[in-house]
């Protein structure tokens, strides 16, 4: 039961670390990229335009600092916890533009190409399960986390569900068609 724990926490660590790593490198990636989100702050999520510049350097580094911690094994917990604020904070986000039907692409990773939507709240959902679960099982676990095969293939695992959750978008996008296609065959 510890070493399933301990594979759980890894996949955790790993699925919320990549995303976070990814999300905050979109929005540093250029002078650009960081200006249009710290314009989206401003119209879309309704930051004053005098606070827009420090809350979107404020959610840059704190989503690369849960990223880090969650690759320092004393500081997992900690990390897990950042990701879990930090995720409650955007899924309240998202549902306040949802609410005024925001329909600006949301910037969540750097340049979205669809306004906030159930793909954005059920993301966040999913990684606020996977910060919460890892935090507990992390917090379970003692001893040095597990090495090995079965530790890497974990690490792959939680990396393939974040490469999935980021660009849930596309996948979304990608299966609409299908979806509106089906309902008009008779």
């Amino acid at each position: 039961m510890a070493d399933a724990m301990a594979y759980l926490t890894i996949g955790c660590q790993a699925a919320v670390a990549v995303t976070f790593a990814r999300s905050s490198a979109a929005k540093v990636a250029g002078r650009e990229a960081f200006a249009d989100f710290r314009r989206w702050l401003a119209g879309a999520v309704r930051v004053p335009a005098a606070l827009a510049a420090p809350a979107a350097a404020g959610a840059v580094a704190a989503e690369a600092a849960a990223a880090a911690a969650l690759l320092v094994p004393p500081l997992v917990p900690f990390g897990f916890a950042a990701a879990a604020v930090l995720l409650a904070v955007f899924t309240a986000a998202v549902l306040s533009m949802m609410r005024r039907r925001v329909r600006v692409p949301c910037r969540c990773f750097g340049a979205g190409t669809r306004p906030p939507g159930v793909p954005h709240v059920a993301r966040n959902l999913v990684l606020l399960l996977a910060a919460g679960g890892g935090a507990a099982a992390a917090l379970a676990g003692d001893g040095p986390p597990p090495a090995g095969a079965a530790a890497v293939l974990a690490a792959v695992a939680g990396a393939a569900a974040a490469l999935l959750l980021i660009d849930l978008e596309e996948i979304v996008d990608l299966v609409r068609p299908l979806a509106a296609t089906s309902e008009e065959t008779p």
